[in-house]
């Protein structure tokens, strides 16, 4: 799948804009991440793409919700790649 091969990617994109405190480039980043995100539901990870959109400068909690999108896809890349290893060997 896609958006788990793509979550590395996406976790050191984030880090590094949220290093550089880059807003316009955050946006591209997570208007790129958003189809996969909603389509998947990943659980509080839309909330936060929402507010990121709309958020008009670098400021602490803009901060805190890039942790906090880090942290989720973190969090979520193990168990998806068990799933997605669980389906393989279930269409063996």
């Amino acid at each position: 799948m896609l958006f788990i091969s793509s979550l590395d990617e996406y976790i050191i994109d984030l880090a590094t804009l949220q290093e550089q405190k880059n807003l316009s480039e955050l946006k591209k980043v997570v208007h790129k991440m958003k189809p996969s995100v909603m389509n998947l539901e990943v659980k509080g990870a839309a909330e936060i793409i929402k507010s990121l959109n709309s958020t008009a400068s670098w400021n602490n909690d803009t901060d805190r919700r890039v942790s906090q999108l880090r942290e989720i896809f973190a969090a979520i890349k193990p168990m998806m790649e068990k799933d997605l290893a669980l389906l393989d060997t279930k269409e063996l």
